[in-house]
């Protein structure tokens, strides 16, 4: 029996038995989609982090911070406060620093009430250390803010970005500050003066401005928020070499007897790959399973089939037709079926990983007692051609194993036992 013959009598077979093998192919089209828009979506956030952080995060910056950054770490017990700055520009090869003072604020703008992270910086410093991201698009950021001074991010001017803008410069902004203390609660009030919109940034900026920032002076915050107290000051370097990143970070680790974190370019990006690359493996690990479960349907139809064709292949076996076409036939169906739904699936899950980034289901967004802006991001997904070819020799390999047994069991089948059967 030629390979065409075997090819053409397999695809008979699943045409007379649409439904059921509709569903095996249905199984593996899920678990092929499944892992392609994960694996293509997890690609597009890990480039997006990437082009976020070179925009943001310059090479020759550090963070120096009080808090963990991966699961492993635990928060020191060291508070950090704005005249530590001091401390650090007496490091070698320290440009300046600047502290950054921020929390949780209500802001109310245009009758519209959003629960926001007010930052208190230092103007003229943060303008520097972040030149690239830190400017305003109508406006201007004071070089000697007065008190009342406030500059927004770009979402909070026009939070659906639709051009439906809710503040203009010169306008009035009403911040409320909640601390408890106990059973009592107290809310402090700041009248402020918007003085800048600033251009819109995209996506996240660790350590640096935001679209959804709302920045005042750092003195401000400090009088407004009560207390000098931060949890992350910002390093500039003189340059961006490793030897002076290193030397820099031992330094100022030293210089607060090693209970503070100095984060680096590096370390963050090694962290957030880290994560993206545990839920990738999270996520693809249960696709696969789903592969798996997929699978034993196969082999549950295939032997369900292989009961309703017991007379059939006792007559193409006592017609001479020996095991191992028999073996083929019924590979061949597997093969059929894991063909079908790796294409179904590849084609599937591309579809899945578009619509998800032109619906934008990944953008970031709350609604609760208050709006609440966010920092968009938009994930486009990354399509590699390899992603295509072992998810489509995964899909074949799952079914075919899984097909092994029915087709064993009918290559094995005695043509008098067969024949015999009703």
């Amino acid at each position: 029996m030629l390979i065409r013959d075997i090819f053409s009598y397999g695809i008979s077979a699943i045409q007379r038995r649409k439904s059921r093998k509709g569903l095996s192919i249905l199984g593996v089209t899920i678990g092929i989609a499944a892992i392609i828009s994960i694996v293509s979506l997890s690609s597009g956030f890990q480039d997006l982090v990437n082009t976020q952080f070179e925009q943001g995060f310059s090479s020759n910056i550090l963070i120096v911070t009080t808090e963990s950054i991966s699961f492993a770490d635990t928060e020191s017990d060291l508070k950090l406060y704005i005249d530590d700055t001091e401390i650090i520009n007496n490091i070698d090869n320290i440009k300046q620093s600047t502290a950054i003072l921020q929390r949780n604020c209500v802001i109310k703008i245009a009758e519209q009430e959003y629960i926001l992270n007010v930052v208190g910086v230092d103007y003229d410093k943060y303008s520097i250390i972040f030149e690239n991201t830190f400017n305003t698009k109508f406006g201007s950021i004071p070089k000697s803010p007065d008190n009342k001074s406030v500059i927004i991010g770009a979402r909070v001017n026009d939070p659906w970005k639709n051009g439906s803008t809710l503040t203009s410069i010169g306008d009035e902004i009403n911040i409320t500050y909640t601390t408890r203390s106990g059973i009592d609660i107290e809310n402090r009030t700041y009248v402020g003066r918007i003085t800048g919109i600033m251009e819109e940034i995209g996506g996240t900026n660790i350590g640096g401005p935001i679209d959804v920032g709302v920045y005042i002076p750092l003195e401000t915050a400090e009088g407004f928020f009560e207390t000098d107290e931060v949890r992350t000051i910002i390093v500039q370097l003189t340059a961006s070499g490793d030897e002076i990143i290193a030397q820099a970070s031992d330094e100022i680790e030293a210089a607060f007897g090693n209970q503070i974190q100095v984060i680096t370019p590096k370390s963050v990006l090694d962290a957030i790959s880290s994560v993206i690359g545990t839920i990738e493996l999270f996520v693809s690990g249960i696709s696969a399973i789903s592969l798996v479960v997929a699978g034993v349907g196969i082999m549950n139809t295939m032997l369900t089939s292989l009961m309703e064709r017991v007379r059939e292949i006792g007559i193409l076996k006592a017609l001479g037709m020996q095991k191992r076409t028999v073996l083929g036939i019924f590979l061949n169906e597997a093969l059929i079926i894991g063909l079908l739904g790796s294409v179904f699936g590849i084609l599937t899950g591309s579809a899945l990983a578009l619509s998800i980034d032109q619906l934008g289901l990944l953008e970031n967004f709350t609604t609760g007692t208050y709006n609440t802006v966010l920092g968009e991001i938009s994930i486009r997904p990354v399509f590699d051609i390899s992603l295509f070819i072992y998810s489509f020799i995964f899909g074949i390999v799952i079914s075919v194993i899984f097909g092994l047994y029915p087709a064993w069991r009918a290559a094995k089948m005695d043509p008098v036992e067969a024949l015999r059967t009703e």
